[in-house]
C-alpha cells in the first residue's frame, strides 16, 4: 500500500506560513511592555504612533480592533487583525525570518571555524561578511528613502491636523535614529563610542541595525584575528584631555510660563562656557 506524500512545495509553503505568523506575532509583542499578552491603549499608541494619525484616530483603529471595549487587545488577535493587510509585506516579513535566521547561524559557524580555518577561507569569510552588511545597509537606506518620502507627504497633507506632543517626539527621534545611522559611524571597541551614542536617537527594537551591527563587530574582531591584518592605527593629533572632542545635542521642552526664565539661565550658561578654553561655542 504506498504512502501518500505531500509535494515538497506544500512543505515550503507550510514552513514560510510559520516563520511568518512567528514574525508577525513578534511584531507585535514587542509592543507589549509588560508582557501580558494584551495591549492597552497606551501601549498601542506608544507603538504605532507615527506623528500623522492624531490619538483621536488611533483610538478609532484601536476600538475598531477591540470590539469588546475591554481596553485591552491580546496580541494574537491584533496579529490576526493587521494580517489581512499585509499584502506583498506578507513575502517580506516571512523573507526577513528567514534572513535572520541564516545570517545568525553563518555568524555562529564563523565563530566556531574562523580560527582553524586556512588564510584563504579566512579572506573570503571576511569577504562575505562585508558583502552581507553592505547589501544589508544599502536595502535599509531604500527603505528609509521610502519611509521618509511617505511621511513628508502625509505631513503636507495633513497640515490641519495637530500632532500630539508624544507623537511628534516618537517621529523626530525615529527619524533622529535613521539619519543618525547613515552620517555617523562608532566603533564598538572605542571607549568613547558609548558617550557619543547618548546623543543619537536609536530605535531599540530595530532589529535590522542590530544584525548589522553584529556583521560590523564580527568583521573587526576578524580582521584584528587575522595574522596579516591589524587595525587601522591613526594619527593622533594631541594627547591627554584635550584629545577627544564630545558634540552633544539635547532637546528640552519648557514650559510657556518658564521661557524668559529659561532663556536667561541659558544665557548665563553660554556667558561662563565661553570663557572655558575646552568648550566649543
Amino acid at each position: 500500500m504506498g504512502v501518500h506524500r505531500a509535494p515538497c512545495s506544500t512543505f515550503m509553503q507550510e514552513g514560510s506560513l510559520a516563520l511568518l505568523e512567528a514574525g508577525t506575532l513578534q511584531i507585535f509583542r514587542r509592543a507589549d511592555k509588560n508582557d501580558d499578552g494584551k495591549l492597552s491603549f497606551e501601549e498601542f499608541k506608544n507603538y504605532f504612533a507615527d506623528g500623522i494619525l492624531s490619538s483621536e484616530e488611533l483610538w478609532e483603529l484601536f476600538s475598531g480592533i477591540d470590539r469588546r471595549h475591554s481596553d485591552n487587545v491580546d496580541t494574537e488577535k491584533l496579529c490576526d487583525y493587521f494580517s489581512a493587510y499585509l499584502g506583498e509585506y506578507r513575502n517580506v516579513l516571512s523573507a526577513l525570518e528567514t534572513l535572520n535566521s541564516a545570517v545568525l547561524a553563518a555568524m555562529d559557524k564563523t565563530k566556531l571555524r574562523y580560527e582553524t580555518s586556512s588564510k584563504t577561507e579566512q579572506f573570503l569569510t571576511r569577504f562575505l561578511l562585508r558583502e552581507t552588511m553592505h547589501q544589508l545597509q544599502s536595502l535599509q537606506g531604500s527603505l528609509e528613502c521610502a519611509v521618509d518620502t511617505m511621511e513628508e507627504q502625509a505631513g503636507r497633507e495633513r497640515k490641519d491636523v495637530k500632532k500630539s506632543e508624544s507623537s511628534v517626539g516618537l517621529r523626530s527621534g525615529r527619524r533622529c535614529g535613521r539619519r543618525g545611522q547613515k552620517n555617523v559611524c562608532l566603533s564598538p571597541t572605542d571607549p568613547y563610542s558609548g558617550m557619543l551614542t547618548t546623543g543619537i536617537c536609536v530605535e531599540a527594537d530595530s532589529q535590522w541595525m542590530a544584525q548589522i551591527s553584529r556583521l560590523q563587530q564580527l568583521i573587526e574582531k576578524l580582521e584584528c584575528k587575522s595574522p596579516r591584518l591589524e587595525p587601522l592605527k591613526e594619527d593622533t593629533a594631541s594627547k591627554g584631555r584635550d584629545e577627544h572632542i564630545l558634540v552633544a545635542k539635547r532637546q528640552i521642552s519648557v514650559a510657556k510660563s518658564g521661557v524668559e526664565e529659561f532663556r536667561q539661565a541659558f544665557r548665563s550658561y553660554t556667558e561662563v562656557t565661553a570663557g572655558q578654553s575646552s568648550c566649543l561655542q
